[in-house]
């Protein structure tokens, strides 16, 4: 496995536990910051860059799971921009 695969595998799990923690252990008093479009940017880069390397490194160990990693994180990214977007029309 070539180390810029393992090194993104790397990125996409700490950006994984950085949304997970981010979404549990909001603190719901005080003022509103807006998160949530920052969280979305970091997950939407580090998924774009995860599916190009896996995409130039295909056929090599670990480039099919880096790529279904990047999925999974457009998916949270686009979650998270729903729920910003629900955030500021104030509708929670």
């Amino acid at each position: 496995m070539r180390a810029i695969i393992i090194a993104m595998l790397l990125v996409e799990a700490a950006i994984f536990l950085v949304a997970i923690f981010t979404t549990a252990l909001k603190r719901s008093d005080g003022p509103r910051r807006p998160m949530w479009t920052s969280l979305a940017v970091a997950l939407i880069v580090v998924a774009s860059s995860a599916n190009m390397i896996g995409d130039r490194h295909s056929g090599q160990p670990g480039a099919d799971v880096l790529q279904s990693g990047a999925m999974v994180l457009i998916g949270m990214a686009i979650m998270v921009v729903m729920i910003a977007v629900r955030q500021r029309r104030a509708l929670d």
